[in-house]
């Protein structure tokens, strides 16, 4: 017998997982997927079940391949349109989704009344928003929510992430090819598509540190961003051996902001003293302001820039959360070697970050979620996620005195813990 198909072994795939999600929710009494305007406005898989949550994930990643394959490759490259968002930024930015009712519908006149545009404008933005699954048209001529439309009108931080996208991201994308045309091989954080987006010879977040509002906007994004069950800061508490510690000690968390790791592991591990440090004043300040009293002085706070030497002498563990994929190796090899002077001899290096799967084992369907993250921190800062062995190598760049252990993923975590030892030169 000969083997299925390509397209034939991803529709049983596809049927076969489906068929378990449903399952699932039909057994816990959930709600079946939709975009009816009542609709659960996340996934109600949760992570802590493995084995659904996995199924979920080889749906929406084969149901791709498949989609793609479908098309063929002429219909496939067709499909790219510069538009895409177009409907999106304008819903934003003239905040449509708020002047339709939640529970009811309005005319395209009307909805372009109150906004203040033209009636045929609004109608061929609406309609193509309603092509993406935002908004509905219930019967000709009227515009009512769906689930995706009202999580724009109702949450303001979902609203903004989809601005700054359709805003910032768009716009730095659009000027990538530029930049790497005027600055080929650049590493520079001020040689990007967003800084010739912005007119600008400075990296991203000082253009944002001076317009309060589009950093904000940014923040909502970053917050829904960390809200994810996958970067739940619980999972670090599982990441390493953490009660093979020596009693009493210390633990550096880098740009840690507001401490919520360092908090997480006080609780979970009451011998550990852990130091927070940050580049912002202000974020410290906060910080140490609101720190929960159950954790008391083993959870101080300090500013530091992590391009400076390391003014914590001596510490057993010096952790870094997120920190490496907004820089390119240039910098990053300054990050780690900032770190030399306070280290001693079998002092851990902990890394919580992204590892890029080979090309050969990325699958087709995770290909572009993964791809497309990485080429977000190339426009922004000319940086970018990183293969295992490319996190080998800013070790093997940083010191001859760093032993790299390598890395693990851990069930339910979108990111990596990566290990280094310094043995000393």
């Amino acid at each position: 017998m000969s083997k299925p198909s390509r397209i034939v072994e991803l529709s049983a795939r596809i049927a076969a997982n489906t068929t378990k999600v449903d399952d699932y929710l039909a057994a816990h009494n959930l709600p079946t997927p939709s975009f009816d305007v009542d609709a659960p406005l996340q996934s109600l898989v949760p992570g802590t079940e493995p084995d659904i949550a996995a199924a979920r994930q080889a749906v929406i990643h084969d149901t791709l391949e498949l989609h793609q394959l479908m098309l063929g490759p002429r219909e496939h490259l067709f499909s790219y349109y510069p538009t895409h968002l177009s409907s999106q930024q304008v819903i934003v930015r003239h905040g449509l989704a708020r002047l339709v009712p939640i529970d009811g519908e309005v005319t395209f006149a009307e909805l372009a009344a109150a906004a203040g545009l033209g009636e045929t404008h609004v109608r061929k933005l609406i309609r193509h928003a309603i092509s993406q699954r935002i908004f509905k048209e219930p019967r000709p001529g009227f515009v009512a929510h769906s689930a995706n439309s009202r999580l724009l009108a109702e949450n303001s931080d979902v609203a903004d992430w989809v601005g700054w996208c359709a805003d910032e991201s768009w716009l730095s994308a659009y000027h990538t090819s530029e930049a790497i045309t005027r600055w080929p091989a650049s590493e520079e954080p001020t040689e990007t598509g967003f800084c010739i987006a912005n007119k600008t010879n400075l990296p991203m977040y000082d253009v944002l540190a001076a317009n309060p509002a589009r950093a904000a906007r940014f923040a909502a994004g970053m917050r829904l961003y960390a809200a994810r069950p996958d970067l739940h800061v619980s999972h670090i508490v599982n990441a390493w051996t953490w009660g093979e510690l020596p009693p009493d000690a210390t633990v550096v968390d880098v740009g840690g902001s507001h401490g919520e790791i360092a908090i997480t592991l006080a609780r979970a591990y009451p011998s550990l003293n852990l130091i927070v440090q940050d580049i912002s004043e202000q974020t410290i300040r906060e910080a140490d302001a609101r720190k929960p009293t159950d954790v008391g002085d083993r959870v101080r706070f300090m500013k530091h820039d992590f391009f400076n030497e390391q003014p914590v002498v001596g510490a057993d563990v010096y952790l870094y959360r997120g920190c490496f994929h907004n820089w390119s190796d240039k910098y990053a090899v300054r990050m780690v070697q900032a770190l030399i002077p306070a280290l001693k001899p079998g002092t851990h290096l902990i890394i919580n970050d992204y590892v890029v799967p080979r090309a050969d084992e990325l699958s087709p369907g995770l290909a572009p979620a993964i791809r497309t993250a990485d080429l977000q921190m190339m426009t922004l800062f000319n940086a970018g996620d990183r293969e295992l062995t490319e996190w080998e190598n800013l070790f093997t760049k940083a010191s001859p005195g760093f032993e790299f252990k390598g890395g693990k993923s851990f069930p339910g975590s979108a990111i990596w813990t990566l290990v280094a030892v310094w043995k000393g030169v």
